[in-house]
């Protein structure tokens, strides 16, 4: 699940851009609910939150420390 959260918070920001958290959020949050039906149920929302700040955390690491990163996720659908 840790592996997919990254790439979901990942293609979020790249579809959505900065400044759109709420959105971003809910997208995620939204194709989670899809992936892992049974987790979705058994996971609370603050505990889904605090995964994706895990995720982005991981995802800045990543942008700063890796080019090819950085230009997937600044590119637009």
């Amino acid at each position: 699940i840790r592996a997919w959260m990254l790439q979901a918070v990942i293609a979020a920001e790249q579809k959505f851009g900065g400044k759109t958290g709420a959105v971003k959020l809910s997208y995620v949050y939204d194709k989670f609910c899809e992936r892992f039906p049974k987790f979705a149920k058994a996971v609370p929302f603050v505990t889904f939150q605090a995964y994706v700040d895990m995720a982005l955390e991981e995802m800045r690491k990543l942008i700063l420390e890796n080019e090819a990163i950085a230009s997937i996720v600044e590119q637009k659908d």
